[in-house]
């Protein structure tokens, strides 16, 4: 088991995870009635909502402790959960994250439209969900309290309370390894550690722009490292807290590339994690892992592709537009900065592959342009409305990077544009995909 004494970050973050793994289990079986494979009746279920593949990874950390102790588990996005998934096990554990402004993730969000609403008879079932968030939100956890006050309401019994785990605190997760040993589970291992990595570049993207500093951070790639677009790197910072970036290269670059946006507090701090980023000494190391991210893998299929993303976000989509433009998927890219000439390199990027045929169609928008008109990504969308219904028609994909206001907008913009029913119906099936900060 882990020992949740520790004070190891990563050992702690594989705690954090598997409880959240627990809350997702809990709300995973109600989500779709689709016809699929019968359900299987098992020990413990485990569901996973996740926005950045934290919980995700937690919840297979979970699920492997569990049947390493001898329990018949499955395992299983929250997303992908029926009614009958639920009703077959004995205990669901549900390990959620929550994002935005208290919302669920996007394989949470589906589930929470189709099921909450209804109250399925749960009253054979035992739950545990471990809520993962950030107390300096308001809405602190508050997608795993929805699960938790759900499967209450259907009849099903608590295991213990909501575990509540404040960017992976370390005490909350010493008291959800105190209930997986009382469930039988076994010592849960990392699927990679943090190994110290090399910096070897760094460029400042927009020297004599007035707004914080935009980076391209490169690392050495370890030997026998690998990761496809859409996978993120993990830091660990001097304090033991992790962040997330978004990989912006392909392995066959030869570079693990970051691009990162430099934050300044209010007192002027810097961020933990983009203050170590940009201030690292060329040649020295960080503690960096490789991780998936299947959320915002490319999605299914050889139909168009929509790319949205803004500022450092290009980082989430430039991987794909390389990998999809060379399976040949038409791939149509609206990228937001803030001035044309100050923060335009990344932009002069994406102009070449346009007039190199990589990308079938590019459109800018900047925020902070000389003549005061801004224009956000959300406008493009507004304004090309019957043009992205010509382009994605009824099976096109679309792939989101950027802050969390930015996507907020485009989410609008895209319901506007192409109606609830058809966002719905792509973010079931894989067509709609987020990475969202």
């Amino acid at each position: 088991m882990i020992d949740f004494v520790t004070t190891d970050p990563l050992r702690v973050g594989l705690a954090a995870g598997a409880g959240v793994l627990w809350m997702l289990m809990s709300g995973v079986m109600l989500t779709r009635g689709r016809a699929r494979a019968s359900a299987v009746a098992v020990d413990a279920l485990i569901l996973s909502a996740s926005q950045t593949g934290q919980a995700e990874e937690l919840a297979r950390h979970t699920h492997k402790a569990l049947s390493t102790g001898g329990l018949t588990t499955r395992l299983m996005s929250l997303g992908q959960a029926t009614v009958a998934d639920l009703q077959q096990a004995k205990l669901v554990l549900v390990v959620a994250s929550t994002t935005g402004v208290g919302d669920a993730p996007d394989d949470g969000a589906a589930f929470e439209r189709a099921l909450m609403s209804s109250r399925p008879d749960l009253s054979a079932q035992s739950f545990a969900v471990l809520a993962l968030g950030d107390r300096s939100y308001e809405d602190f956890c508050a997608f795993g309290h929805r699960l938790h006050d759900w499967f209450t309401a259907c009849g099903a019994t608590a295991k213990k309370p909501i575990t509540e785990v404040d960017d992976l605190d370390a005490q909350a997760l010493k008291q959800w390894e105190s209930y997986l040993k009382e469930w039988g589970g076994a010592a849960m291992q990392a699927d990679a550690n943090f190994a110290a990595t090399t910096l070897i570049a760094r460029e400042r993207l927009n020297p004599e722009s007035p707004s914080a500093g935009l980076y391209a951070i490169d690392f050495a790639i370890a030997e026998g490292a690998t990761w496809v677009a859409g996978d993120l790197a993990e830091i660990l910072t001097p304090s033991g807290h992790r962040r997330d970036y978004s990989i912006a290269s392909l392995p066959e670059e030869g570079r693990v590339r970051l691009f990162v946006r430099e934050v300044i507090k209010a007192d002027g701090s810097r961020g933990e994690g983009s203050g170590l980023l940009t201030t690292l000494p060329l040649g020295e190391s960080v503690p960096l892992r490789l991780k998936t991210h299947k959320g915002f893998h490319a999605p299914a299929g050889d139909g168009p592709v929509l790319l949205i993303a803004a500022g450092s976000g290009l980082a989430g989509v430039r991987p794909h537009l390389l990998e999809l433009a060379g399976r040949g998927r038409p791939c149509w890219l609206i990228y937001g900065e803030r001035h044309p000439l100050h923060d335009g390199r990344l932009s002069d990027e994406m102009r070449g592959w346009q007039h190199g045929g990589r990308l079938r169609k590019l459109d800018l928008a900047y925020s902070r342009p000389d003549d005061g008109v801004k224009i956000y990504v959300q406008d493009v969308i507004a304004q090309q409305a019957p043009a992205i219904r010509d382009w994605l028609g009824q099976g096109g994909s679309v792939l989101v990077c950027g802050g969390l206001d930015m996507g907020r907008g485009v989410d609008a913009a895209l319901k506007e544009a192409l109606g609830p029913d058809w966002l719905e119906a792509a973010l079931s099936e894989g067509r709609y995909r987020r990475d969202l900060y």
